[in-house]
């Protein structure tokens, strides 16, 4: 006669060769997740739009995927191509997962230069007034310092571009 409320009857207990599937999951799971210590490497590639890439650990063994959930920096997260990194991992059912980067001597990772571009605003590039560059800096976030004033057609500094004698008329 079968009981509505289980898979046996209350007088019976379950067979204790075959866990319940609560002990099975929690064996499952220490069988699939086996913890490694930390180790060094570098990051082999890393996507910034999808948030994930992988590390080639430094004493050879297999690569091991990396979240940006887990990487150890301020701001957006990402890492560089090549950049070097220690790491903890565990071992899961689809191989070597990273649980914890950090950057060289437990520092903050450098992260990547590339940013995703957003899909609510897209960003133009703008003449930069000190430098003269197209690009994605204004002239306060230049990188070379203030610069003498010059003009941004022929980079001469004896006049400006209005008054550019290489530049060609208005149509």
């Amino acid at each position: 006669m079968a009981n509505p409320s289980g898979p046996f009857h209350l007088d019976e207990a379950p067979n204790s060769e075959h866990p319940s599937s609560a002990t099975m999951t929690e064996a499952q799971q220490q069988d699939r997740e086996e913890l490694v210590g930390p180790r060094r490497g570098r990051c082999k590639w890393f996507n910034v739009v999808k948030g994930w890439g992988f590390l080639t650990p430094d004493d050879g063994g297999q690569e091991v995927f990396v979240h940006q959930s887990v990487i150890q920096m301020g701001g957006f997260r990402s890492l560089g191509e090549n950049e070097e990194v220690e790491f903890e991992s565990k071992l899961t059912s689809k191989g070597y997962e990273a649980t914890n980067v950090y950057g060289p001597s437990h520092a903050e990772c450098k992260g990547s230069d590339f940013r995703p571009y957003s899909k609510k605003r897209r960003f133009r590039k703008v003449r930069c007034y000190n430098c003269g560059e197209f690009s994605n800096h204004i002239a306060s976030k230049c990188a070379l310092g203030p610069l003498p004033k010059r003009c941004h057609n022929c980079r001469s500094e004896d006049h400006l571009i209005a008054d550019c004698p290489t530049k060609p008329p208005p149509k």
